[in-house]
């Protein structure tokens, strides 16, 4: 992250104006020019945290359903900035942003600007509030009534908080998308309960939303760089609200674990000010994830020895498997490669979210040591899923999807399910929403 001076924020201030005038002058008389910029105090404007506002900026915006002519983005040290040319009355496009711009706590961090065909700056109906007493902003600001380091940690406050609930509302959609994707064989899915007797698509979905304020929780204690035990301890709690919903069910025990660790990488590499580090924030997230894991596989290993009648030490003991920790630890391959399978059959195959998932689900089972396949069928369940998985994921695309539906019998007569596999793909969506701030 670079600390701007006063020439580079001279230089996007011009640089700002041409643009402006520019696409004024392209739009002529029947259009006015919206502009997106962030009030963020201080040296650095341009961070994780910040790009995640502007982005649900953006977002905002585009849910107002204007009429765009034509529009340019800018990403740099100096600040993001939106520019959209559109084809609206100046005065209901201004009534509207000065209302997202008050419609939850970090808007007040938005600054949209709108200037009509002349090119002339529309004021607000109302003043701006400031950050710290409420009063009219720019009183606050004419008599320097609070201190840069008030306004920096007032400002970093909102975006912890924005940047939670985002990452909490993108956890929670990634187990929707997970178990929404068809077919996914021995799993829940909306063709059918796979393996499973007491689960459906319903539970699911209960489970998901009860965990949502699970996924806001360990986004900021990852954010105060909390320990493996603060976390697990949060992670614990989440089981009983779990529970609470399905009624003792086991929906997502083990995407408690494994999403808690990766929200918590991510609310660390959010809040990460190591100036000029050379890591993206998905590998600082991953990094930060895999430490605290390998943390846990320590302790995994003695509780094993100290109480081998779980299933968990069981399969560690038969089979040397460490599971979601082992795999948090080296840092989610199975995850990563799940995540890069299903861009590439969303972007590149233009196939539905739903059977991308299932196909990148069967790519990464082939290549997961998946301890509920373990623990369900052993060795030998192990090896069968995974070398029909292998088989399908060297099919043509077409081909697949109907012999996942035939494995998906095959896994349901054998009472498999690759449960890992599907923790996995939730991860895999979250990441994809993640993309590298």
């Amino acid at each position: 992250m670079r600390k701007v001076e006063v020439e580079d924020m001279l230089f996007a201030r011009d640089r700002r104006v041409d643009i402006q005038n520019s696409m004024l002058e392209k739009g002529g008389n029947e259009c006015c020019l919206a502009c997106l910029t962030l009030n963020i105090a201080g040296e650095i404007k341009r961070t994780p945290m910040t790009k995640m506002l502007f982005d649900r900026g953006i977002s905002e915006f585009e849910q107002q359903g204007f009429e765009v002519v034509d529009q340019l983005f800018i990403d740099e040290f100096t600040g993001c900035e939106a520019f959209w040319l559109v084809r609206e009355e100046a005065a209901n496009v201004k009534k509207c942003l000065e209302e997202v711009e008050d419609s939850f706590p970090a808007a007040r961090l938005f600054d949209f600007d709108v200037l009509n065909s002349e090119g002339e700056k529309l004021s607000r109906r109302q003043s701006r509030r400031c950050l710290i007493c409420d009063k009219p902003a720019s009183e606050c600001a004419r008599s320097r009534a609070h201190g840069l380091d008030t306004i920096k940690a007032a400002t970093q406050r909102l975006l912890k908080d924005l940047c939670a609930e985002m990452l909490s509302e993108e956890a929670y959609e990634a187990l929707l998308s997970e178990v929404y994707a068809t077919p996914k064989p021995g799993l829940v899915d909306l063709a059918n309960n796979g393996a499973h007797k007491d689960m459906d698509v319903a539970l699911f979905e209960k489970s998901a939303e009860a965990l949502r304020p699970y996924f806001y929780d360990a986004a900021m204690l990852g954010m105060s760089a909390c320990t493996m035990a603060e976390l697990r301890e949060r992670g614990l709690a989440a089981e009983q609200e779990m529970f609470a919903a399905t009624g003792g069910v086991n929906t997502h025990k083990g995407m408690i674990y494994s999403m808690g660790l990766l929200l918590a990488g991510m609310g660390k590499a959010l809040t990460d000010d190591d100036i000029g580090h050379d890591k993206s924030p998905r590998q600082d997230a991953i990094v930060y994830a895999a430490g605290l894991a390998g943390e846990d596989a320590e302790r995994m290993l003695a509780a094993a020895r100290a109480n081998p009648d779980t299933n968990g030490a069981g399969v560690l003991r038969d089979y040397g498997a460490l599971g979601a920790t082992g795999h948090a630890a080296g840092g989610f391959p199975c995850a990563v490669f799940a995540a890069e399978r299903l861009s590439y059959y969303i972007n590149e195959e233009k196939l539905s979210g739903g059977e991308a998932g299932a196909l990148a689900l069967c790519d990464s089972m082939a290549k997961l040591e998946d301890t509920n396949l373990l623990h369900r069928g052993g060795a030998a369940g192990l090896e069968f899923a995974r070398n029909r998985a292998s088989e399908i994921s060297a099919l043509p695309i077409k081909e697949r999807i109907g012999e996942l539906e035939k494995l998906d019998k095959e896994m349901i007569e054998r009472n498999l399910s690759p449960g890992g596999s599907a923790d996995m793909l939730a991860i895999a969506y979250l990441l994809g929403n993640w993309d590298e701030r």
